[in-house]
């Protein structure tokens, strides 16, 4: 692969390559700046030995020296990318360098006639083409990987080198392209590519100068730093102690032993002021760590304190959000200003102080500083004479933190007091407390609904009491109201006088736990609060056309309160009486399982459909009957849901109802002596002692675990 090339432009091209490249190391950042000055110096000695070998271009020392340009560049690649990328983008750029190393070997040893005859094979071509097309390939793969991984903050200083070398090695992707397919190569494209060299050349050094602006935190944190720089200054301190001292010592003895001690007790006490002042701490940080890294702020840092702020219990809500915005800003003062969110323009009250009094501040929706930082969501400084206004009540006053909700708007002010330390305002600042900020908004935004939510749910469970009163209190209405029509006949009957008086007395008494039952919450059925549901059917069905009968099993407790467990079980036997034709009697059995205890309650009515099952019988207000309410069905399973128990509806239309109660048992009961059962036996319940009654199809028996 032999052509004539012209000697003129690789001269030029030579020269300004050399001076590129002597300009990368003498502008460029140390050993930062070899790679660039390399590619560029490796560039003009290829150009030049070109220049004096025209005849062979790609042969020789020309065409060793052209690898080693292309390698080079490559090289300058993965530098570049192991220092924007670390050790995380190493594994990759491993993989490159090894791929470039092996290609790059290739095409040196395509130098050699007798290695050309190895690897010659007349289908594929030149082997000297295809291995240098696919070094420049490599190359250019490397540049846009490069690129295209490389964040915001470190993209612009690899573009200049991926631009040059990226570019180049396309034109050389063309150059070689064309050599392979017509069997020899270009002598318009070889003196193009001298032309290219000379031009790209800048891009290198241009790259270099940049670096030197490329600054990078030291590997060190910045509470190492602010410890050294501590002790730097604590050490000096007691070293220029100890250079006066040692001068007293030459002065009269009398006094001077008395006065070193007193300047070494100062001393040690001056120290002590100085490492637990945190204004001393703020200037110390501001005057000699901030300069060592190139953010104010260690943001992982202050990301992790705002989340210990704002979840430490220990505080009151205000303070934290205070405090969340207070401590990254170094002030030691604040107060909070906030407004209700459903008045969009209303004023903003005092809400809380840190270190500032708590005065009733109020802050109307056209006062200046309201206006500025609701227009623009900026960190405002509080002017002199808004200042001036305020000191009163808040303080010195130096930023007012607009608390942005995406919802509510400015859901608030924090109002901070000047800094520890001299603290220069700029966008870095800035941007940092709009964010606190917007973070402290969804806290208290959060916050306050959670506690609107409480506040509902608390009315939520008066509504729910209320509506079991009320139904209950229908029941009592319903006695009273039968009471009344029989008095008129039977008002002279000394019996019905009495019977009178005692439903009336019990219905006085009903009220009254009701009442007492609306004012307090139901607390959930202690471990003590357990009956015998046996026990208590035997009393509710006293009077009632009901056939009850048990399995004759030890009877067992649960967990439930009486009273609950009286009202629910009162409204399914009165829906179970209704549902019955007159004369027929409501049938109630109990089984004791090992584990439950199960009630069913059936009634030989008419039945329901599924769909009035699922979609209407539990509905609260969802009543068919002419006087109903709607609130028994849904009453009875809350209480039994309380008391972790369900019900469960057999029913089919024509075949009756049966409802199902099971309830969790306390524990197993223990055998009598003699093989005698603790429950009364079916005969004490029911004289029909013989089998159980029978319920409807639809309702299964139920099974024991």
């Amino acid at each position: 692969m032999t052509d004539a090339a012209s000697p003129l432009l690789y001269t030029g091209c030579a020269a300004a390559c050399l001076a590129w490249g002597l300009m990368a190391l003498v502008s460029g950042r140390g050993r930062r700046a070899l790679w660039p000055a390399a590619a560029c110096l490796v560039a003009a000695a290829w150009a030049a030995s070109v220049a004096l070998a025209p005849a062979d271009p790609t042969g020789g020392l020309s065409g060793g020296l052209e690898i080693l340009r292309v390698g080079t560049g490559f090289a300058l690649l993965v530098a570049v990318g192991h220092r924007v990328g670390g050790a995380a983008a190493w594994p990759l750029l491993r993989r490159f360098a090894l791929a470039g190393a092996v290609v790059m070997l290739l095409a040196l040893s395509t130098l050699f006639p007798d290695v050309v005859g190895l690897l010659s094979v007349a289908a594929l071509g030149s082997p000297s083409v295809l291995a240098r097309l696919t070094l420049v390939l490599l190359v250019m793969l490397l540049a846009e990987n490069l690129y295209r991984n490389a964040d915001d903050a470190a993209r612009w200083h690899v573009v200049l080198p991926c631009i040059a070398l990226g570019g180049l090695a396309a034109f050389d992707v063309i150059l070689y392209a064309h050599a392979a397919l017509t069997r020899a190569p270009s002598p318009a494209l070889a003196d193009a590519r001298a032309v290219l060299t000379a031009l790209v050349m800048p891009l290198l050094a241009l790259g270099a100068v940049r670096d030197r602006r490329w600054r990078r935190n030291p590997p060190v944190s910045r509470q190492v730093v602010f410890h050294g720089a501590t002790l730097l200054v604590a050490g000096s301190f007691l070293l220029a102690v100890g250079a006066v001292g040692e001068a007293l010592q030459h002065l009269s003895e009398d006094w001077a032993r008395p006065a070193e001690l007193v300047l070494w007790s100062g001393t040690v006490v001056a120290l002590a002021l100085a490492t637990t002042a945190r204004s001393f701490r703020s200037r110390l940080r501001r005057s000699l760590v901030d300069h060592f890294f190139t953010a104010r702020y260690d943001y992982r840092q202050e990301w992790l304190r705002c989340v210990a702020t704002l979840s430490a219990p220990e505080l009151t809500a205000p303070l934290r959000a205070i405090r969340a915005v207070a401590d990254p800003a170094d002030s030691p003062a604040g107060m909070l200003l906030m407004r209700e969110p459903a008045a969009v323009n209303g004023d903003f009250e005092w809400a809380g102080s840190w270190n500032s009094p708590e005065a009733p501040l109020s802050l109307a929706a056209t006062h200046p500083l309201v206006k500025r930082l609701r227009e623009g969501d900026w960190i405002s400084e509080v002017a002199p004479e808004e200042a001036a206004a305020l000191r009163g009540a808040c303080g010195p006053l130096w930023l007012a933190v607009p608390l942005m909700h995406h919802r509510d708007g400015l859901l608030g002010i924090v109002l901070l007091a000047p800094p520890r330390a001299p603290l220069p305002l700029d966008g870095e600042v800035f941007d940092l407390l709009r964010s606190l900020g917007r973070e402290v908004a969804m806290f208290l935004a959060e916050r306050r609904s959670a506690e609107r939510l409480a506040e509902q749910q608390q009315l939520q469970d008066h509504a729910q009491r209320f509506a079991f009163v009320a139904h209950d209190v229908k029941t009592v209405a319903s006695q009273l109201t039968m009471l009344l029509s029989n008095a008129d006949a039977n008002i002279h009957d000394p019996e019905f006088q009495r019977d009178m008086l005692l439903t009336v007395r019990a219905s006085a008494t009903r009220i009254n736990t009701l009442i007492a039952r609306l004012r307090q919450p139901e607390e959930e059925a202690a471990a003590d609060d357990a009956i015998e549901p046996l026990q208590r059917l035997r009393q509710l069905t006293a009077d009632r056309a009901v056939e009850l009968q048990d399995d004759g099993r030890p009877a067992l407790r649960v967990a439930m309160g009486a009273e609950p467990f009286d009202a629910a079980l009162t409204h399914l036997l009165n829906n179970a009486a209704e549902a019955s034709s007159p004369g027929q009697a409501v049938q109630v059995r109990v089984r004791h399982g090992q584990h439950r205890v199960v009630i069913d309650i059936a009634d030989q009515g008419i039945g329901m459909t599924a769909e009035f099952v699922r979609d209407q019988l539990f509905r609260p207000l969802a009543t068919q009957k002419p006087l109903g309410s709607g609130i028994g069905a849904w009453q009875a399973r809350e209480l039994l849901r309380r008391a972790g128990a369900d019900l469960e509806v057999f029913s089919r239309p024509g075949q009756g109802t049966t409802m199902r109660l099971t309830f969790p048992a306390l524990s197993t009961p223990a055998t009598a002596p003699d093989g005698a059962v603790s429950s009364a036996s079916p005969q004490a319940i029911s004289p029909k002692a013989a089998p159980f009654p029978a319920i409807p199809q639809a309702c299964p028996e139920a099974v024991y675990p």
